[in-house]
C-alpha cells in the first residue's frame, strides 16, 4: 500500500472537520483515516469502489462529506447508543467515517454488491472496529426481514436513488420516530416535491434541509432529514426493481 504520510499533510483532514463541522479528531483516528484511504485506493486497483483516487479529494468529498451526517447524528441522538444503517454505502461512505468518529453507534453497512461487501469486511478488521457488520442484501429484500424492519434509529444514504424511490428503501427500515439523513445536491427542491406521495404513503415527513459547502472549489451539498411518524404499510417496500421502475 501507498506510505500516505509521505504524499500528503493530513493536518488538513483536521483543520478542515474543525472548520466545517467543528469535530475534533483524535490522533488514533487521524491514523485510521490515513489507513482507509491506503487500503481503498489500493483495492481500487482490482475493483471499483471510487472514481475519487486523489488523497486530498478522498479527505474533502468523502470523508469530509460523511462528516456531515454525523452534525445531524449528535443533535438529534446526543447519547449516540443507537443503531444505524447505511443503504448502498458502496466503498464504506459514509458509515465509516461515522462509525470511526462515533463508535458508541452500532452500524451496519448495506451494499448489493458481494465484491464491495468483501473489501469492508477486510476495512473492518483492519481498521479494527467493533459493533459494526456488513449486509449483502438489497434494500428491498432487507426492509422486508424482520431481523432488520423498523430496527433502525438512523439511516444514512448518499448517492443512492432519487428521494421517492430512496424512502422506499429506507423508510420500512426504521423505528417509527426514527429518521432517514440523506446526501443531495445544491437543488433539491424538485426531488423532494415529486416525493410527497411517497411521503404520504409511508407515513414521513421531511424534518429538516440543510445546504453547505465542502470546501473552496468543492461542489455545494444539501442534506434532507425524514422523520418517521407511524408504522410502514405491510406491502411496502415492494418486490426488488419495482420501487425504481415505479417510483410511489
Amino acid at each position: 500500500m501507498p506510505d500516505l504520510n509521505q504524499t500528503i499533510d493530513w493536518k488538513i483532514l483536521k483543520n478542515r472537520a474543525k472548520a466545517n463541522w467543528d469535530l475534533v479528531i483524535t490522533d488514533e483516528q487521524l491514523r485510521q483515516f490515513v489507513d482507509y484511504t491506503a487500503i481503498l485506493l489500493d483495492w481500487n486497483q482490482r475493483i471499483n469502489l471510487t472514481a475519487i483516487i486523489e488523497p486530498k479529494d478522498i479527505i474533502i468529498k468523502h470523508f469530509i462529506d460523511s462528516m456531515a451526517f454525523i452534525k445531524k447524528i449528535d443533535y438529534y441522538y446526543p447519547q449516540k447508543n443507537i443503531f444505524l444503517a447505511d443503504i448502498g454505502t458502496g466503498a464504506g461512505f459514509p458509515g465509516i467515517p461515522i462509525k470511526i468518529l462515533r463508535p458508541q453507534i452500532h452500524v451496519t453497512l448495506i451494499d448489493s454488491l458481494a465484491k464491495r461487501i468483501s473489501f469492508l469486511d477486510y476495512l473492518i478488521t483492519q481498521l479494527n472496529l467493533r459493533d459494526i457488520q456488513t449486509c449483502h442484501a438489497r434494500a428491498e429484500d432487507l426492509g422486508r426481514n424482520k431481523k432488520h424492519r423498523e430496527l433502525y434509529d438512523v439511516v444514512v444514504a448518499r448517492a443512492v436513488a432519487e428521494l421517492p424511490v430512496l424512502l422506499e428503501y429506507c423508510v420500512p427500515l426504521l423505528k417509527v420516530g426514527g429518521r432517514l439523513i440523506a446526501a443531495k445536491g445544491i437543488k433539491p427542491e424538485d426531488e423532494i416535491s415529486s416525493a410527497k406521495n411517497a411521503l404520504n404513503l409511508l407515513n414521513s415527513q421531511i424534518e429538516t434541509l440543510d445546504k453547505y459547502k465542502l470546501a473552496n472549489g468543492a461542489d455545494y451539498r444539501s442534506l434532507i432529514v425524514i422523520r418517521k411518524n407511524k408504522s410502514t404499510p405491510e406491502k411496502y417496500p415492494r418486490q426488488p426493481g419495482k420501487p425504481k421502475k415505479n417510483p410511489l
